[in-house]
């Protein structure tokens, strides 16, 4: 698949930042619902119907990736104040150091190759604590 020849080293900061966001989500997901519904179903079954639904996620990023395109409404965003101009740190401490790219600034094949990761590596976790609990 030619998607994985995409896979650059700068995109390993948003992957792990995607991943960590969608394995908090969902663990705190895992955690609360046995406590909210009274005879709720067992954390082993909350953890393998996350793994099928990351499973679901990825399967269909993977087809994103392969050119399916699904037409999707604009989303519009509020605008956003700007902050007020603050003294920091002089920028000559930190010239050398190249500046982490954020997930909003890589390409869409790029945004949905790190995706496709994030699910699999919750995937993968969540199938092993399925088995586990």
């Amino acid at each position: 698949m030619k998607s994985f020849k995409l896979f650059q080293r700068f995109m390993i900061h948003p992957l792990i930042y995607l991943t960590a966001f969608r394995l908090m989500v969902a663990l705190i997901f895992l955690l609360a619902l046995p406590r909210l519904v009274a005879n709720g179903p067992s954390s082993a079954m909350i953890a393998g119907f996350l793994a099928a639904l990351f499973a679901l996620f990825s399967y269909l990023v993977y087809l994103r990736l392969d050119g399916l395109r699904i037409p999707r409404v604009k989303y519009i965003r509020p605008k956003r104040r700007k902050d007020p101009l603050r003294s920091a740190a002089s920028m000559s401490d930190y010239a050398d150091e190249a500046p982490p790219v954020a997930f909003d600034e890589l390409e869409p094949e790029e945004r949905d190759l790190c995706s496709f990761l994030a699910n699999l590596v919750n995937l993968v976790v969540f199938l092993v604590l399925s088995f586990v609990l």
